[in-house]
């Protein structure tokens, strides 16, 4: 979105009515460009009143993905310096690797809908259209590769906060990657790296989290939805825009808490959101599967488990199911 269209909302924003006169003298522009950037925000699902003789007002903000919404939630960011976002595309993953040489500092790519979105060991990632919200956030952190476990914890500990912070949900943890509510999924996200001489110069996270209901999470019996669970609490609204403003900032203190403390300092209030210790799992790693109860995370990130004979095992990476 221009802009311009980003100018007309701050100015509706920061008013209760405002005329088209006033906006045009503001930004230097006619009262038919600030018609048009009006009519362009209530495309992108902004409700905006028009009275006769007080002008425009904003009555709601969008609960669409939409540039302008996504441009004002990183305007004031102190990590991210740009976002790209697509009607439609194969994958946000490849959207961000293609620029990782191009932009400099740390991005966000963001999609409407994916066609080839995909998940942990190349798994489908159902993305229909206008039901979720599918990023790559693109981090810069020249760190050594076996940083990336930690990296995990931290991000997991971000989106399931921003979810209970937003929504009033109680969010838990999966390891490595999964953010559940009420027993079913509702966001996973996938870790990539770009690295050399074992240093770590992008950390590429694509993250897909179900907002709305749909036939195809519907049939889904271990998925859920944002609005699904809200519907359960007896709540129907939704806020779209207060996700994503307290995602980004989550995504911006926990990125900065993983640069410059240990897993030590998030590990209490990590242990507390998880849903794994305790319980017997299957896990799956490259050569084997097991049957073991995980009872500890090391200060590395790696999973200590625990099988039915007392032998306890070290997982660093694996997948693990109930």
């Amino acid at each position: 979105m221009s802009k311009l269209n980003q100018q007309v909302l701050k100015l509706l924003s920061k008013h209760e009515f405002i005329s088209g006169q006033k906006m045009a003298e503001a930004l230097s522009i006619s009262r038919t460009a600030v018609w048009k950037a009006v009519q362009n925000l209530k495309e992108d699902g902004y409700t905006v009143k028009s009275v006769a003789s007080k002008g425009y007002k904003l009555i709601g903000a969008s609960n669409e993905l939409n540039e302008t919404l996504l441009t004002s939630m990183i305007k004031d960011s102190k990590l991210f310096s740009e976002v790209i976002y697509r009607d439609t595309v194969d994958s946000t993953q490849k959207i961000a690797f293609q620029k990782i040489t191009d932009i400099k500092k740390p991005f966000i790519v963001v999609a409407g809908e994916q066609t080839g979105g995909r998940g942990r060991f190349n798994r489908e990632w159902t993305s229909p259209e206008k039901s979720g919200l599918y990023m790559s956030a693109v981090f810069k952190p020249d760190i050594y590769l076996n940083e990336i476990i930690k990296f995990n914890l931290f991000l997991s500990l971000a989106i399931a906060n921003a979810i209970e912070e937003t929504f009033d949900l109680d969010a838990g943890i999966k390891w490595p990657n999964d953010i559940y509510i009420d027993g079913k999924k509702v966001c996973g996200f996938l870790t990539e790296v770009v690295s050399e001489n074992n240093v770590i110069q992008n950390i590429i996270c694509g993250i897909g989290i179900n907002l709305y209901e749909t036939e195809e999470i519907t049939a889904l019996e271990t998925a859920t939805s944002i609005e699904n669970e809200m519907k359960k609490n007896g709540r129907m609204n939704s806020d779209t825009e207060s996700f994503l403003t307290r995602l980004i900032h989550e995504l911006e203190q926990q990125y900065h808490q993983f640069m410059n403390t240990p897993f030590s300092s998030i590990k209490e209030e990590w242990m507390a959101k998880s849903i794994i210790f305790g319980k017997e799992m299957r896990i799956s790693e490259m050569n084997r599967t097991f049957l073991a109860k995980p009872v500890d995370i090391t200060d590395e990130g790696f999973l200590l488990a625990v099988d039915r004979y007392g032998e306890t095992h070290k997982i660093i990476s694996a997948d693990i199911e109930f």
